[in-house]
């Protein structure tokens, strides 16, 4: 799987469940009536788990927090994403320069 974000290159090991979801809020009135408000509207959010040997990845990837690019998966773009914070990583061995590290991506689409 090809992924990358603002022309960084993610080593993805593999993309995590896809979730698909959309605006949905149930309330139980006193009267003991259900209101619902929903939108058919999906929303896009991909998380990714990645192992590098370059931590130059991760320190680009923590440069473009709060940042919109366009991510590319398997060269389809996805345009106005956002890395969703935080961004979880971790040497898998103290001094190996051997990291793991895992990152969630969402899409602006108001």
């Amino acid at each position: 799987m090809a992924v990358s974000f603002d022309s960084v290159a993610l080593s993805v090991i593999k993309e995590a469940e896809i979730t698909v979801d959309a605006p949905f809020k149930q309330t139980t009135l006193l009267s003991g009536k259900v209101y619902v408000q929903a939108s058919p509207e999906q929303m896009f959010a991909r998380t990714f788990e990645c192992y590098t040997e370059d931590f130059t990845e991760i320190s680009d990837l923590l440069g473009k927090l709060g940042s919109s690019a366009t991510l590319v998966i398997d060269s389809e773009s996805f345009t106005t994403c956002f890395i969703a914070p935080p961004i979880r990583y971790k040497e898998l061995i103290k001094g190996s320069g051997k990291y793991a590290y895992n990152i969630n991506f969402v899409r602006h689409t108001a």
